[in-house]
């Protein structure tokens, strides 16, 4: 029998609120870093419809589309509105197979994909190996602010953070 019964309801309304929990939490946690860094601007990077057609692993895709990343952002921006910081969502393509190091602007003809040679980590033209993931959020800032890490430049704190929320 496949009907939804009362304690699959339960399983599913504890669940659902253990996810707003935490996602509450890590959206309150950058806001709050945010503000300890004495930034006005916080930069997401984000891709339309980029859970559709995932090509990742069944286990993995199971574990990822299941993330509500939109109702996370959504909860940055308004808690972000609210203390009168700015939020700015940045389309990512190309980002993660451009390199930040060599200052290449992540466009589709400096895509090279090869040069990702594992889940986390990123290898620069010149063979420095940086991870990925913040090689791909320094591009990702690039779109937004392409000046950022110029020289003369004072009072950037640009520094891409992973959080992990108790």
């Amino acid at each position: 029998d496949s009907d939804f019964t009362n304690k699959m309801a339960a399983l599913t309304r504890k669940r659902n609120h253990k996810i707003d929990d935490y996602m509450h939490k890590a959206s309150r946690y950058v806001i709050e870093y945010a503000v300890s860094m004495g930034t006005n601007t916080i930069v997401v990077g984000h891709n339309k419809e980029w859970k559709q057609d995932s090509k990742l692993s069944k286990a993995v895709n199971q574990s990822f589309v299941g993330i509500p990343q939109k109702r996370f952002i959504e909860m940055v921006q308004y808690k972000a509105q609210d203390i009168g910081l700015n939020v700015i969502l940045q389309e990512e393509s190309y980002t993660s197979g451009t390199s930040f190091l060599d200052k290449e602007e992540p466009v589709k003809a400096n895509y090279n994909k090869s040069r990702r040679v594992s889940r986390g980590l990123f290898v620069s033209n010149n063979g420095i190996k940086i991870n990925a993931d913040i090689n791909g959020s320094y591009q990702i800032l690039m779109k937004v602010f392409p000046n950022a890490f110029a020289e003369g430049i004072e009072g950037v704190a640009l520094h891409p953070v992973r959080v992990n929320v108790a």
